[in-house]
């Protein structure tokens, strides 16, 4: 019975050592009982996710101090006769808009190189098109990486036949409509990023994609990462997938116009290093890819309607979440959904993707992780309730970013704030009260609401993020 006992002892001992052998690498400063219990929670949340979803396919990386803590794939990059299993590795997802974010990087290295300054006239660099002079303030780089620019968000952007992509710069020369002022507000805008990108290719002389390949995945080494898929990668693509009517049906491939604002196709491993860089400020593997300068405007807070609201920061925006403060990007398509977060507090990032276009699984996943590293988030300032008029905030307002000058386009449902007779005001089905002139917050502390006025003291605009911006119409 001893004898067994050790036996038992000894094989548990080699048991350890092995996990620890193939696993030391990914655990950085966590220890492994600690990442074995995420990854445990993880597998839960998202197999019984998926299941009730059905969704196909999903895979995520963390990064954090600098390694790998975790990667994983899930389920199936296509169905059907040619059933293929997620590889974190190898398989290639869409990943959106979070497209904007390399496009801004671009950019940033210009102005590394000197060859852009970012609070200048764009049109002392475009060459293909020219932004109109509809307001004395001219657009400047910035404004493009802030979301400030003040473009209509036109529609007619995505085609599903590569041969029918217009030029980027063809495709924008009478589509740069002016709304308003640069500078004063973040309107989430593709139109802006997509000029951007038109930068990028008239300073380089090069298309975006080439400049990207060579100065951005290449010194990444994100070899799996492309906007053109080819024969060496085709095959590693995931199919995009929508559910209904009972089934997961296979979407057909978009190709956008704008690209700089939605084509590249990555892999979360690939992911993985595009985080490290940033959280090493610019460097990855002793290679400065961005300066540290502009790694951190990438990182910092740009431009937001009051300063304790989520602001926008260079190609990213700020989203608290689980009580921390996140750097994020969000990235949808026909049949896909990613998301991507920075949190700079704890040296972590994460990236997950998965089938279905608009899919909350993203966030739970995300909410998990962070949960995982901060259980019991703490509100971090205390304020005093107001007892103001608040007539002033009542009335109609609509999300920003949609085609104000398209014929019979789409437009996004109105809110309604109703001012309440306890000094509250009601919008998103929820109460908030005043702290500040122009700051209000939710009794639950998870979301803090700000208003900008003009010079006559009406209220223009409300926000609750960098990315939700409304307009005041009535």
């Amino acid at each position: 019975m001893k004898s067994h006992s050790i036996t038992l002892k000894n094989t548990s001992l080699i048991l350890l050592v092995i996990i620890i052998q193939f696993t030391t690498p990914l655990i950085g400063q966590t220890n492994l009982y600690s990442v074995k219990l995420l990854e445990a929670k993880l597998d839960s949340v998202i197999q019984s996710n998926m299941e009730s979803r059905h969704i196909p396919g999903l895979a995520f990386i963390i990064v954090k101090d600098g390694k790998i803590l975790l990667k994983k794939g899930y389920g199936y990059t296509s169905l059907g006769g040619n059933i293929k299993q997620v590889d974190p590795d190898s398989t290639i997802f869409r990943i959106g808009s979070v497209t904007k974010t390399f496009t801004t990087l671009a950019l940033l290295q210009l102005a590394d190189d000197k060859k852009i300054d970012l609070n200048k006239d764009v049109n002392t660099y475009l060459k293909s098109v020219k932004v109109p002079n509809t307001f004395k303030k001219p657009v400047t780089a910035t404004h493009l990486l802030n979301h400030s620019a003040g473009f209509d968000e036109l529609r007619g952007r995505v085609v599903y036949d590569e041969e029918e992509k217009i030029p980027l710069k063809q495709f924008l020369k009478d589509k740069l409509v002016r709304l308003r002022e640069p500078g004063i507000v973040s309107s989430y805008s593709t139109f802006g990023i997509a000029l951007a990108g038109l930068l990028v290719e008239d300073i380089s002389g090069i298309s975006l994609e080439a400049y990207m390949q060579e100065n951005i995945w290449k010194p990444l080494h994100m070899d799996m990462t492309n906007m053109t898929l080819n024969k060496k990668n085709e095959d590693y693509a995931s199919i995009g997938y929508e559910y209904r009517n009972g089934i997961n049906v296979p979407m057909p491939w978009e190709f956008y116009h704008t690209y700089p604002a939605s084509e590249i196709n990555s892999t979360v491993t690939d992911m993985g290093n595009y985080i490290q860089m940033y959280l090493n400020l610019g460097k990855f593997k002793g290679k400065q890819v961005l300066s540290k300068k502009n790694a951190l405007a990438m990182l910092k807070p740009q431009l937001a309607i009051h300063p304790k609201v989520e602001s926008f920061c260079y190609g990213f925006y700020e989203e608290y979440a689980q009580g921390l403060r996140t750097v994020s990007h969000g990235g949808d398509m026909l049949g896909f959904s990613g998301y991507m977060a920075l949190i700079p507090d704890k040296n972590m990032g994460i990236y997950v993707v998965n089938h279905h276009e608009g899919s909350r699984l993203r966030y739970i996943v995300l909410n998990t992780i962070l949960n995982f590293f901060n259980p019991n988030p703490k509100e971090k300032f205390k304020y005093t309730r107001l007892k103001n008029d608040l007539s002033k905030f009542a009335g109609t307002y609509m999300w920003s970013t949609y085609c104000h000058t398209c014929e019979n386009a789409w437009k996004p449902s109105p809110e309604q704030i109703k001012v309440n007779n306890d000094y509250t005001i009601t919008v998103f089905g929820e109460k908030f009260y005043q702290v500040e002139p122009l700051l209000f917050k939710n009794d639950s502390g998870t979301r803090m609401l700000g208003f900008l006025e003009n010079k006559k003291g009406k209220i223009i605009h409300m926000a609750f993020g960098a990315s939700n911006m409304f307009e005041k119409i009535d």
